[in-house]
């Protein structure tokens, strides 16, 4: 059994994975063969990597700073993100009415299923499991994905956090319709937009499916994460514009927070936060010296 599948079975409930098999020209390797690979090892030295703690905050950091280092093309994909939410803010009430109206004893199970799989005891539960599991059993893919939860977690929850308390959107409980707004009002009633509970449901379904290569996998986690974000509308604490960007800022953290980790694994971190680096060069002229940046 696979030690990837062993963890997701005690994380997840998954079905196990079997060993790949070895390549059959490992069994026959002659004596010349055997001194060369030996020879060619000792010459490797591994890079060191980077504490797993310092790549954490590096990680978080880079992260929450990335709109200094946008270019147009990102700042349009942020611009269509906005007014695609804006579109599907039109369908939050048609949207409610269904979903309440259809509501059965079926639907109050998997709604307590997503309630619990996007509250941040169980995001503790995951990353915290999944890294002591790795630093017990002394497995390298175990722990990084416990950092790349941990990271991606931390990161996205603190702006949902902030989102909500600055929009301070109107909970379809409260009865007043998708665009009331009461900014920086201290009331769980007004702390609609985003779902906080979309938003970790999502970052645990990206990282797992990230992390493996079997697409039935995949499908499971990301099922996961739209059972929690449809729960959210069933027990009518959240508007489908509410989920839809939970689940948004989710994947754009966890994304970045990915390709930084990557970057920062073995090399220093802190390094590369601005987007383009000007390199400075003096060039003698006709009427003495010129400064030249280069981006």
């Amino acid at each position: 059994m696979n030690i990837k599948t062993l963890i997701i079975i005690v994380f997840v409930f998954t079905s196990a994975l079997g060993w790949s098999q070895n390549d059959s020209l490992v069994k026959n390797i002659d004596t010349l063969s055997i001194t060369t690979t030996k020879v060619t090892d000792s010459l490797m030295v591994s890079p060191k990597k980077t504490n797993d703690a310092v790549r954490i905050v590096d990680a978080f950091a880079y992260t929450l700073s990335s709109p200094i280092r946008w270019d147009k093309e990102d700042w349009l994909y942020f611009g269509g993100s906005m007014v695609a939410t804006s579109i599907i803010s039109l369908a939050d009430k048609p949207v409610n009415r269904v979903i309440n109206k259809n509501a059965s004893g079926f639907y109050k199970e998997f709604a307590d299923f997503g309630y619990h799989n996007g509250k941040p005891y169980a995001a503790a539960i995951v990353a915290g499991g999944f890294y002591a599991t790795g630093w017990i059993i002394n497995d390298e893919w175990t722990k990084e994905t416990g950092v790349a939860l941990t990271t991606a977690y931390m990161t996205s929850g603190i702006l949902q956090t902030a989102l909500k308390k600055i929009v301070g959107r109107a909970r379809p409980s409260e009865g007043l319709g998708p665009y009331e707004f009461r900014p920086f009002k201290n009331d769980p009633g007004f702390s609609s937009f985003p779902s906080g509970h979309s938003q970790i449901a999502f970052v645990t379904s990206m990282v797992l499916a990230e992390r493996v290569t079997q697409p039935w996998l995949k499908v499971v986690f990301y099922t996961g994460a739209a059972l929690t974000m449809t729960s959210r509308m069933y027990a009518n604490a959240h508007w489908l514009s509410d989920v839809s960007f939970g689940g948004f800022l989710g994947y754009v953290c966890t994304k970045t927070v990915l390709k930084r980790l990557n970057q920062n694994k073995n090399n220093g971190p802190w390094e590369n936060y601005r987007k383009n680096k000007i390199t400075w060069t003096a060039t003698p002229t006709a009427n003495g010296f010129g400064i030249i940046g280069t981006f």
